[in-house]
């Protein structure tokens, strides 16, 4: 089942499937409170993904995996692939930038900055950063709130 607020309504949506339309994150976390495993995170972009490391309250972030779709992969199929660290560089003396994105099995790179040259580089996100976490449950948890899983619902 997901779960997605809408926003317009004010109300959660349910459907037993989704659809991806490219590239996204997906984290597998557990409740702090019930101990369920059987749950997930879609985040649409790396800075989706960074905020809601830093954001989070009541769960633990376990996994986060890569959806790759065949235009960025190069495959003819869908990929899912352990995040191993996503990169943001900017070069120096360009106004050119480019996102690397490395999984367990491959390495992407997004944007036409020449990584050859002089350029800045932040990461922003490694397993480290998952180590680093301290997950917290929150203040004002009640039992009523803890079904609620939520992604963007897209515009039509």
């Amino acid at each position: 089942m997901i779960f997605v607020y809408d926003p317009a309504q004010r109300e959660v949506r349910n459907w037993t499937h989704g659809e991806m339309e490219g590239l996204c994150f997906i984290a597998t976390i557990i409740s702090l409170h019930t101990g369920q495993t059987n749950r997930a995170a879609i985040l649409n972009c790396a800075y989706e993904l960074q905020y809601y490391l830093a954001a989070v309250t009541d769960v633990e972030i376990r996994h986060v995996h890569m959806m790759c779709p065949p235009s960025i992969s190069g495959r003819t199929y869908w990929t899912l692939e352990e995040l191993e660290s996503v990169t943001v560089f900017n070069g120096i003396s360009t106004d050119q930038s480019a996102v690397v994105y490395r999984t367990a099995s491959a390495s992407y790179k997004l944007g036409d900055l020449d990584l050859r040259r002089k350029k800045k580089s932040r990461v922003l996100y490694c397993p480290r950063h998952l180590q680093q976490q301290n997950f917290q449950l929150s203040e004002n948890y009640s039992a009523a709130s803890n079904t609620q899983l939520f992604g963007p619902l897209g515009r039509q």
